[in-house]
């Protein structure tokens, strides 16, 4: 893929994010905040926007609290013309699935080649951020839009650490000091990928998920 294509499907992307953000009700925001931990006093308060960005992710794609998802509501109001590119961005946001991934070596035709830890399957991702090598070996928590031949992120990313899979898991695992860099994953038991598969069919998984990652410190401090 050209990069004149990826920035034309990026952009269409974050028009059509942006516009279903503003589409979310102040009362499913707040479930949303409340589900992370981060609604205090009748607010959000977070530190930055890679922590906000988990609670719009959720009022986007699968809010808790009995919400309905922004993104309808965008692609009802919204103008995509049939057989347009932004009806075809569209309708894979629609479709975006959540997993674990790792990131691995750049893909020959750009962006990251990585692994679907929960599927166990290939994945070829278009992505600027993770296709610097600080990122190789890391994994992730988010959604993915399938495009053709190759996967793009889409909505928030949370960072996974050893630590936030055993908390998932639920064992016992220390909230250390916040990282400096992202560490990388030690690979999955094949127990524990069974485990997260059955745990990732409740309603609140995707949101237990983003708040692990949240109070282990891999999206920075939260407010005191």
């Amino acid at each position: 893929m050209s990069t004149t294509a990826y920035e034309a499907f990026r952009a269409i992307r974050e028009r059509i994010l942006s516009a279903a953000a503003r589409r979310i009700p102040q009362a499913s925001a707040a479930s949303q905040a409340r589900a992370l931990g981060v609604w205090h006093h009748k607010e959000v308060r977070v530190t930055n926007e890679a922590q906000f960005q988990l609670v719009l992710d959720l009022g986007v794609f699968g809010p808790v609290g009995g919400h309905g998802r922004a993104l309808d509501r965008e692609a009802k109001a919204g103008d995509y013309p049939d057989g347009s590119e932004e009806a075809r961005v569209l309708a894979a946001l629609s479709r975006a699935h959540f997993t674990f991934f790792r990131v691995g070596a750049t893909h020959p035709e750009g962006g990251v080649m990585a692994e679907d830890l929960l599927r166990g399957t290939a994945l070829h991702i278009q992505d600027q951020m993770l296709a610097r090598e600080e990122a190789q070996g890391c994994a992730f928590a988010g959604r993915l839009m399938h495009l053709g031949s190759f996967d793009m992120t889409c909505g928030a990313l949370a960072p996974l650490s050893d630590e936030v899979i055993e908390s998932l898991l639920g064992r016992p695992a220390p909230i250390k000091p916040i990282p400096q860099f992202l560490p990388s994953l030690t690979p999955l038991m094949e127990e524990d990928v069974v485990a997260l598969r059955a745990a990732a069919l409740a309603e609140d998984f995707v949101a237990r998920v983003y708040r692990t990652s949240l109070e282990h410190g891999l999206l920075g401090p939260l407010p005191q």
